[in-house]
């Protein structure tokens, strides 16, 4: 995990964060700390999914079954879309945790954590979750646009596991990648991106500029974020090692220097 560096280390850089908007203000913050320029631009909204479908899941999950999380923002929706007599059906229950703010999410909520990952991502959280607990019956509750990674990963190791929508992302209706070259004067330094469907979300609204975009340098949350960013046609990406505020600091700095990650592995 990358430490945060003293001194405005980031001065006088510009950056596009395209981060939903209820989950940018912490890396936002730590860009402006270290003197950049951030531009919100978010490329996803993430609402509520279906009641029925997070509650139809959970009424079939075996009693001391596992709950896999790999979002907070996830976490909020899933327990705003159960019901009071649901709640008994969590006694017992098991809880995962992608991160460090998605098992603060849960803690919140009164419950805690069989295995919380540090943040690197859902690959990561799958091999901890395998070591930690014998194979049980199991639910992946995650986004429509989320990634098979923790089912296939658990299914491989004999678990019993489906996945869930408690999330529904839809692109911004603001999202306008085509006027980011006339924001600032200047360059930027970067681009931010938080997932791949914010990839694939911005570049569906490029238009006519999306060489320049290939152009412009990229900071990828995650290994998979990065290869979806390399498989588009993005120059140049780093990537962070964990989706902290602190390990964005670290990683903008280092694509300031050149860079230090290839995202082929």
């Amino acid at each position: 995990m990358g430490k945060m560096m003293s001194g405005e280390i980031l001065s006088g850089s510009r950056w596009i964060l395209t981060r939903p908007r209820d989950r940018s203000e912490s890396w936002s913050e730590a860009l402006t700390a270290e003197g950049a320029e951030v531009f919100l631009a978010p490329a996803l909204q993430l609402i509520e999914g279906e009641r029925n479908s997070v509650r139809s899941a959970l009424s079939n999950l075996d009693q001391e079954g596992l709950l896999v999380f790999t979002s907070a923002t996830t976490v909020g929706h899933f327990f705003s879309l159960l019901q009071d007599e649901d709640q008994q059906q969590l006694e017992g229950i098991r809880w995962a945790a992608v991160g460090p703010a998605t098992a603060k999410s849960i803690r919140d909520r009164g419950y805690e954590l069989d295995v919380e990952g540090d943040g690197s991502g859902a690959e990561q959280l799958a091999k901890q979750v395998v070591s930690m607990i014998e194979p049980c019956q199991s639910i992946h509750f995650t986004s429509d646009s989320g990634l098979p990674i923790i089912v296939d990963q658990l299914r491989a190791a004999g678990f019993s596991v489906t996945s869930a929508e408690a999330t529904r992302t839809q692109v911004e209706p603001g999202l306008d990648p085509t006027k980011w070259n006339a924001e600032v004067q200047g360059s930027w330094s970067g681009i931010i991106f938080s997932s791949p469907a914010s990839v694939r979300a911005v570049l569906a609204r490029s238009g006519n500029v999306k060489e320049w975009l290939f152009a412009v340098p990229a900071v990828a949350a995650g290994l998979t974020t990065a290869q979806e960013l390399q498989a588009l046609g993005w120059h140049s990406v780093e990537i962070l090692a964990c989706a902290t505020p602190a390990d964005l600091v670290v990683a903008c700095a280092n694509l300031l220097g050149g860079g230090t990650m290839d995202p082929s592995g």
